[in-house]
């Protein structure tokens, strides 16, 4: 009982640390000479939560955040005889951030850094692309379906027409050449995909998604089951400030071609469209608990047009001579 008991405890420890949408900031402070500053207090401000973590720098001038949220921060250095270092960091899902501090002499207060990092990340040999929420909440969306911006990622194309992925479900896509059944989807880590289709399972609403990851190849071990994509889903949280959205999305047929095999006389057929909801995230306890929901729903009213034969009732009882189809001929009698 006691071996299982440890075992049991062994994997759940296993699945806790294997976080799939948790990111690393670390790097190494340095004194104006070059040297590594040993024992600088190193502070990590969440800036929506306002939760802070603090660190003392190895004696190799080394630190390290681990498990963090997608989310925006502040990086704080203090040490002595030196100024403040502050630096804003935008922190992405499952993204390595490395930041390298250099101190200054107390000249000033405060040295704060405003550059931007760039696209390359030398820490990780994984390939991909992370859509941020001004891609994800800006850009048009047919049915507002979100995952069609993982066509943006270089490799990723649809499935091919006809397949069984692209006829039986709302969304596939293929990348690097896998299989359309062969991709990964996560929603805050969590297996998100339909066992029957192999797509994904939980379609989550624009409004409440923060950013999304689509890692191409080359991925990790924290990541598995498929060989194709996989497409990392991180939804939003409460914060300090209360935010939230509501909406109503609606499309008619007033613009939608005919069925270019329908009869003249027959009437268009209906097609109308509500897409609408909401979401709300607040403060329970300022920069100690929050809450976040939401909620969206879908009405469609959809009339298709299909053109088909009916018979007559002369073909009813077999006689086809008024039907003008010279060639249907009687088994039995060969006329």
């Amino acid at each position: 009982m006691k071996q299982f008991v440890t075992l049991f405890l062994s994997l759940a420890l296993m699945a806790a640390t294997a976080q799939t949408t948790a990111g690393t900031i670390t790097g190494v402070v340095t004194a104006p000479g070059g040297q590594p500053q040993a024992s600088a207090k190193v502070t990590l401000t969440r800036m929506d939560t306002g939760a802070e973590r603090s660190a003392a720098a190895s004696a190799q001038g080394g630190f390290l955040f681990a498990l963090l949220p997608a989310a925006e921060y502040r990086l704080t250095v203090n040490a002595a005889g030196h100024a403040v270092y502050e630096q804003q960091i935008q922190l992405l899902v499952n993204q390595e951030v490395r930041v390298d501090v250099a101190l200054s002499l107390l000249r000033r207060d405060v040295t704060e850094v405003t550059a931007v990092r760039g696209l390359l990340k030398p820490d990780s040999a994984s390939l991909g692309a992370t859509i941020d929420n001004r891609l994800v909440t800006g850009l048009p969306l047919d049915g507002r379906n979100f995952l069609d911006l993982s066509l943006l990622v270089p490799g990723a194309v649809p499935a091919a027409q006809g397949s069984a992925a692209s006829s039986r479900g709302d969304f596939a896509l293929s990348v690097n050449g896998a299989r359309e059944d062969g991709n990964n989807f996560l929603l805050d880590g969590v297996y998100n995909g339909d066992p029957k289709l192999n797509t994904f399972g939980v379609n989550a609403a624009v409004d409440a998604i923060r950013e999304f990851e689509v890692i191409t190849s080359t991925y990790d071990a924290s990541f598995g089951r498929n060989g194709g994509a996989q497409i990392n889903v991180v939804l939003k949280s409460g914060s300090n400030q209360v935010h939230g959205t509501a909406y109503e999305f609606f499309r008619n047929a007033a613009l939608d071609g005919r069925n270019y095999f329908a009869p003249a006389d027959a009437g268009d057929p209906r097609y109308q469209r509500n897409q609408f909801g909401g979401s709300i995230g607040a403060p329970v306890k300022k920069n100690r608990t929050f809450i976040f929901g939401d909620y969206e729903g879908r009405r469609v009213r959809e009339g298709i047009t299909r053109v088909t034969n009916v018979p007559t009732a002369a073909e009813r009882t077999g006689d086809f001579s008024l039907s003008g189809l010279p060639y249907l001929i009687d088994l039995f009698t060969q006329q």
